[in-house]
């Protein structure tokens, strides 16, 4: 570009003022794409929030219905509470809140204390013995055992043996409990804390091959435990049962 009627110290002023507007003008256009790109993403980030900010009002009007569902299903409670104890409505509900736990507790036969107990027990061995008696003085026990230590312990002096005909006979008993040695007042639940349910009849013969059986304990004459007697390999004179947390779950 050729510029006329100036003189070169004009003409190298003019020149650099114009590569000052031109570089300037680059510049603000650069800005200005800059800002363009700045100003889309602030839109995006600020869509994302906006999408936020409905989710955590949309959980909160959730959260509202659900405090406003449940104070409208504690007013009757409140009213018990307030009748029938004293101080703020914060401690008559602590109150009343505590009652209902012993009334929980009272109704789970888990939660209630050991008092009776007694346990039916047939177990079947392999045998050719042709027996046939109802001992008066040769019983047997069953035993929750928790490291060698009995929580309950159910006994008598009588029991029964039977073939029955298929190379089988069959052992009955019926025990009771003997408080002496039971957990008395514990919670019944106490007894998930055994190892293993030991069993005993006298007249069966040590070492013998256990084929089957079943023992059904009974516990404050409504709680009914019923435990599967597999079969096994008597090592003297006890035969074992060691699935029994799963009766209490």
């Amino acid at each position: 570009m050729a510029i006329k009627g100036f003189s070169v110290g004009v003409k190298a002023a003019i020149i650099t003022s114009l590569a000052i507007v031109i570089v300037a003008g680059m510049n603000i256009l650069n800005n200005r794409s800059q800002l363009k790109q700045e100003n889309t993403n602030y839109k995006a980030t600020i869509g994302t929030k906006n999408t936020k900010i409905s989710e955590l009002q949309q959980k909160l009007s959730s959260k509202t219905a659900e405090i406003l569902r449940l104070e409208t299903q504690l007013i009757p409670f409140k009213t018990i509470a307030l009748e029938k104890y004293t101080g703020s409505e914060q401690e008559a509900l602590r109150k009343l809140a505590n009652e209902l736990e012993k009334v929980k507790n009272y109704i789970n036969p888990f939660k209630k204390p050991i008092a009776s107990a007694s346990a039916n027990v047939e177990v079947t061995i392999k045998s050719e013995e042709q027996v046939n008696v109802n001992h008066a003085f040769r019983g047997g026990f069953l035993a929750f055992v928790k490291n060698r230590k009995s929580l309950l312990l159910t006994s008598d002096t009588k029991s029964t043996e039977r073939q029955n005909g298929k190379g089988e006979v069959v052992y009955k008993g019926n025990f009771q409990i003997k408080p002496e040695k039971s957990a008395i007042g514990k919670p019944v639940e106490i007894l998930q804390e055994s190892n293993l349910i030991q069993i005993k009849f006298d007249v069966i013969p040590e070492n013998s091959s256990v084929l089957k059986g079943n023992a059904s304990v009974v516990i404050n004459g409504e709680l009914r435990l019923d435990f599967e007697i597999l079969p096994q390999q008597m090592k003297g004179e006890y035969i074992f049962i060691h699935d029994i947390k799963n009766k209490f779950q």
